[in-house]
């Protein structure tokens, strides 16, 4: 029989002084795709409302209850889900992300990378067309 460890959220973790505080911010960023126009801005504003009814706050789906919030900026094409007094790992996030995508069936083509510590980029699968014979 083995038993799972649970984890425990020290209080002096960054992501719980800052989720207090109201300073803790993801932001997801579509500018690769939106450049090549592969996505409009309706697929934001729909990946926007995906996870406003599908985030999990203390068990109950769709219920933000105005602890998180999600925005788009006006000038660039990127959601910031910014977080006050609940922690969630940036990690569900991505998991959210890729339900999505496969929910727009764009999930063969575009990933989701950790650029930094709180961001994603979404980017194409690198795919190798096998050129390299051809040239010789």
């Amino acid at each position: 029989m083995t038993l799972k460890k649970k984890t425990k959220v020290h209080a002096n973790d960054s992501r719980v002084k800052k989720a207090d505080a109201g300073k803790l911010v993801y932001k997801i960023d579509w500018s690769i795709p939106r450049a090549d126009d592969l996505i409009d801005d309706e697929v934001i504003k729909r990946h926007q409302l995906y996870l406003q009814e599908h985030i999990k706050v203390n068990g109950k789906t769709g219920e933000l209850s105005g602890k998180v919030k999600i925005d788009i900026p006006e000038d660039k094409p990127q959601i910031e889900v910014s977080c006050s007094k609940v922690l969630f790992a940036k990690r569900y996030l991505k998991f959210l992300t890729r339900k999505f995508l496969a929910t727009e069936k764009l999930r063969d083509y575009i990933r989701a990378v950790a650029v930094n510590k709180r961001d994603y980029q979404l980017r194409y699968y690198d795919i190798d067309l096998g050129d390299d014979d051809a040239d010789e």
